[in-house]
């Protein structure tokens, strides 16, 4: 469920006979075989180090009990303390630029500036977090607090007995813009507002052409643990579609990124809280998804794609069926979905991540079984039809997926009555998929043409 925006554009420049080949080289499954160890066995201990330590302030002692490590070690001791700088360096930088960006009152030429020194500091912030490599192996993967079946059932028994909708169309707040940054025949700008569900702010990335209105607009959705506002961004990521004057927004999902939990690294509590945190993911980034769907529409869009990645897209695809009781103008015209799947449970019990940090066993200890899952499973996943014209959902499937199992993803793409043409099978795993459209762009390409026929 971890992954990088892929770059749309150079796909199609790359020369037509070494793109197939690189595809067939490196975008495989052996890929995948190396993607859930590192992420499972290295980023995720690391970035439990470097949350905790960011939380510690210094603090040796309290940083060493909330990870299990001795606090008589110089060294380590060392590494706890040199965070603390890096954090506050950080918040600093982000407090700046955040003045600068929704101050109208700031000259154009200083906001690059700002910018580049806001990620540079973010950027150091984040990569501290290779300063723990000694005690890896000691280090936990997640911090766990799972919640109990009594306890979901209190704060969210309503919802899954039909007593109350789910995931109801949210008020509409105000969604602040910022300035924004020109390069070369593209504009970027951020918008900022209240989550209608989570007491934080809310943030988008927003790419749009600059000399054209953008009547289509694409609202990509990260996977878990993707915190993209904090890490240098691939170039050229969204060039295809700009280049055909589709605005692209890429909203920062739940505690992630900006929205970080202090203790937690990007999309921790998601894992670290079972039932209960995919279900307030769900709750909040789909309120906040309808809000962005809106502001397109107001801003001149008359076709949105929702699209995503892992995590992305399965949220993508709860945004389709909980739509049916939207106003149309927070509803998705299309969907273009990568490395999905058409079921929570086989995601949590049999995938691969998932038993890479051993989650059955935890979610077992809790009290959830199949048999307990079963009531909140409307909730987490696609019943019922989408509110999307199956015509326009684009679907992008790894044979060998085993995190988001492929056969559960097949099975929703017949269940939707997905047209044959836009189903596009690969011999791939869950990371090597998404990579692969780098080489392959026949699915965005189906993608395009679907938006073109919608006008």
């Amino acid at each position: 469920m971890l992954d990088r925006p892929v770059s749309m554009h150079s796909a199609t420049r790359l020369d037509p006979v070494v793109s197939p080949l690189l595809g067939q080289v490196f975008f495989r499954p052996w890929w995948d075989a190396l993607g859930v160890p590192l992420v499972t066995g290295m980023y995720f201990p690391l970035s439990r180090a470097w949350a905790a330590a960011a939380a510690a302030d210094g603090d040796v002692e309290r940083f060493a009990s909330s990870v299990g490590l001795p606090a008589d070690s110089a060294r380590l001791g060392g590494r706890v303390r040199a965070l603390a700088p890096l954090a506050r360096r950080y918040a600093r930088a982000e407090e700046i630029w955040q003045d600068a960006f929704f101050d109208a009152g700031v000259p154009s030429a200083e906001l690059g500036p700002i910018a580049r020194r806001r990620d540079r500091n973010a950027f150091r912030f984040m990569m501290a977090r290779r300063s723990f490599i000694p005690w890896l192996r000691r280090l936990p993967a997640v911090h766990w607090d799972i919640a109990g079946v009594d306890r979901v059932w209190a704060g969210r028994g309503a919802e899954a007995r039909g007593e109350r909708p789910a995931y109801p169309a949210p008020p509409y707040p105000d969604v602040a813009v910022s300035a924004a940054i020109a390069k070369d025949d593209t504009r970027q700008y951020w918008l900022r507002y209240p989550s209608p569900v989570l007491a934080d702010q809310a943030w988008a990335h927003v790419y749009e052409p600059a000399a054209a209105s953008a009547s289509t607009t694409m609202i990509f959705l990260h996977g878990i643990a993707v915190d993209g506002d904090m890490w240098p961004e691939p170039g050229d990521t969204f060039g295809k579609l700009l280049e055909r004057n589709i605005r692209v927004i890429r909203p920062t999902g739940p505690w992630h990124g900006r929205r970080m939990t202090r203790g937690y690294y990007g999309g921790e509590p998601i894992i670290g809280h079972g039932m209960e945190g995919m279900l307030a993911a769900f709750q909040a980034w789909l309120a906040e998804v309808a809000v962005l769907i809106r502001w397109a529409r107001e801003r001149g869009s008359r076709t949105v794609v929702l699209s995503g990645v892992s995590l992305g897209s399965l949220t993508s695809q709860m945004v389709a069926t909980a739509a049916h009781d939207w106003p149309a103008e927070m509803r998705p015209d299309a969907l273009f979905l990568v490395a999905t799947s058409g079921s929570l449970m086989k995601v949590a019990l049999d995938g691969s991540l998932a038993r890479a940090l051993d989650v059955p066993r935890r979610l077992a200890a809790a009290g959830w079984t199949p048999e307990t899952m079963a009531p909140f499973l409307p909730l987490l996943e696609p019943h019922g039809p989408a509110a999307v014209d199956p015509r326009r959902i684009v679907m992008v499937l790894g044979k060998a997926d085993t995190l988001t199992p492929y056969a559960e993803g097949s099975a929703l793409a017949r269940r939707w009555k997905v047209p044959e043409g836009n189903v596009f099978i690969r011999h791939q795993g869950h990371f090597s998929v998404a990579l692969g459209l780098l080489c392959d762009p026949r699915p965005i390409d189906r993608l395009l043409a679907i938006v073109a026929e919608a006008g």
